[in-house]
């Protein structure tokens, strides 16, 4: 099975993440950026959706065995990369011309919770999994051009919190915080409230597209924009 694949359900495109914890490289990155893109392309397209098909985890974020024996191995170019093809992801989900939906399913950690933050809409299962940014635990910056995305998209009453205690936060919480639209009964739940959300959607792309660049676009040129210049300083 492919570690990603699309699949479509109506006006509804969706993305499945095939791979358990799903963690990241620079394979994945690449894939889902090649998929995102088919998306944009697809003109029937309305709405789209990242689900994850493991029963625990929606996605655990960067696999960081891969990126430090990159780091320490090689010369670090597949890693660069990998950073630059996740910042044209989150551009990508930022900017569809169409909204976009996390059916978050279980854990979203690290890498895994920028990608659902980069999305419009999150939708999350209250019976398992956390939503969290263990990156002060383990001792880890982030690259200046997520950080501006994360100020962007998630409320500043809340993402200290978030970042500066790593938490793993449960659905229920970030509800109460409007960082997901419903905490949903269960797995099965989750996909179906995500998926019939989705499909209520039939507007404009081309409206759409225009909302999203005035909303997010400056936000998505900025984020780019700082990553390039940490990566060339």
């Amino acid at each position: 099975m492919a570690i990603l694949e699309l699949d479509r359900d109506g006006t509804v495109a969706i993305i499945k993440m095939n791979n358990g914890a799903n963690k990241q490289d620079v394979g994945f990155a690449l894939t889902l950026n090649g998929l995102l893109e088919e998306v944009q392309q697809d003109e029937s397209a309305h709405a789209l959706v990242l689900a994850s098909t493991d029963e625990k985890n929606w996605s655990q974020g960067i696999l960081v065995e891969w990126m430090f024996k990159e780091q320490e191995e090689g010369d670090g170019k597949d890693v660069i990369t990998f950073f630059e093809q996740l910042d044209q992801i989150y551009s990508k989900l930022m900017l569809m011309p169409m909204p976009t939906i996390a059916a978050i399913n279980g854990h979203a950690f690290g890498a895994g919770a920028f990608l659902a933050t980069a999305c419009d809409y999150r939708f999350m299962n209250a019976q398992k999994g956390f939503f969290c940014f263990p990156e002060i635990d383990l001792k880890m910056d982030f690259l200046p051009g997520v950080f501006s995305m994360m100020q962007h998209k998630l409320p500043d009453y809340k993402l200290p919190d978030l970042l500066y205690t790593g938490k793993r936060a449960a659905a229920a919480e970030l509800e109460r915080f409007f960082i997901v639209e419903k905490a949903c009964d269960g797995l099965e739940d989750t996909f179906n409230t995500a998926m019939a959300f989705a499909a209520s959607f039939n507007k404009d792309r081309d409206l759409i597209a225009s909302y999203k660049r005035q909303i997010n676009g400056a936000a998505a040129e900025k984020m780019v924009k700082l990553d390039l210049e940490h990566f060339s300083s």
